[in-house]
Formats: structure tokens, C-alpha cells, sequence
């Protein structure tokens, strides 16, 4: 694993308070195992009820980042990808409807206290996305985890 590859995510590092249409919620991300994964607690906010964690790696075989989604309602998701111009994408095959279809997260606007994160769906072998879930995430007001270093654990 590429120590440029390990620091993809290291914006993603923190506490954050997340808003989307209709709902919002938290998310707490960190690095672990000696900074060669990162780890993510999420929590919709009542009234919703998801929750949430993944773990994210870069794969030592395949040379990209791998991240396994799993939550409470049963839902097993695995991704693959990394940086592309400035954005975080990781995808993934699904099945929609009994349909294949092409399911990405895109991680873009990436600031030092905020970004956004769109859930995407493509019904034509990725020629086309549309978004799903659109999030705002702003660093809470406490600053949590500001960007630790690479290996550095919570």
C-alpha cells in the first residue's frame, strides 16, 4: 500500500454533522489499525433509523481502496475505487428490481470542513448517473478528529 493512496480518505477523518433532504444525522470517521483502514460510524437521526459503519482499506493486491458497508437493517454492500480528479469514487455492481445496475458513492467539493456525498445509480452500464441521496456534511462545531496523520488512531 502507497502511503499517497493511505491519505486519499484523510479528509474524511473527523466528526460530522450531516444534512440531506428531509433528514440528517452523524457520522464519525477514523483511522485505525495503524492507519491502514478507516473506519465509519454513521447514525440517521430520529426518525429515521439507519445505522451504519464501513471499513475501507487500499487492497495490497489490487492497488485501490476497498470499502464493506453493513447496517442495520441488513444491507451488505462492498465497493471499489479511489481518487479520481479530486473526487472520491467508490463502485460497485447491484441489483435493482431483480436489474443489474451500477451503484457508486461520490465524495466531491472536498474542503477542509465540509463536502458533499451523492449516492449514484446507473441503469446503462455507467453511462449515465443519476443521484439518489444527495449529503451535506459540515465538521461539527467541536472540530473532532481534524485530519490526524496516517497511522495515528482515536
Amino acid at each position: 500500500m502507497t502511503d499517497a493512496k493511505r491519505g486519499d480518505f484523510e479528509f474524511w477523518i473527523g466528526d460530522w454533522a450531516l444534512e440531506w433532504e428531509g433528514g440528517s444525522g452523524r457520522n464519525r470517521i477514523r483511522s485505525v489499525l495503524d492507519g491502514a483502514v478507516v473506519l465509519e460510524e454513521f447514525s440517521a437521526d430520529p426518525p429515521e433509523e439507519l445505522q451504519g459503519m464501513s471499513v475501507s482499506t487500499v487492497s495490497t493486491e489490487r492497488g485501490d481502496w476497498r470499502q464493506t458497508w453493513v447496517d442495520n437493517s441488513g444491507g451488505y454492500l462492498d465497493f471499489h475505487g479511489g481518487m479520481r480528479d479530486g473526487e472520491m469514487v467508490l463502485e460497485r455492481e447491484g441489483l435493482a428490481a431483480g436489474q443489474a445496475v451500477g451503484q457508486r458513492m461520490v465524495w466531491t467539493d472536498i474542503g477542509p470542513d465540509s463536502f458533499t456525498w451523492r449516492w449514484e445509480r446507473s441503469d446503462d452500464a455507467g453511462a449515465t448517473w443519476r443521484t439518489l441521496w444527495l449529503i451535506r456534511y459540515r465538521r461539527s462545531a467541536d472540530g473532532g478528529d481534524r485530519r490526524r496523520p496516517a497511522g495515528q488512531t482515536s
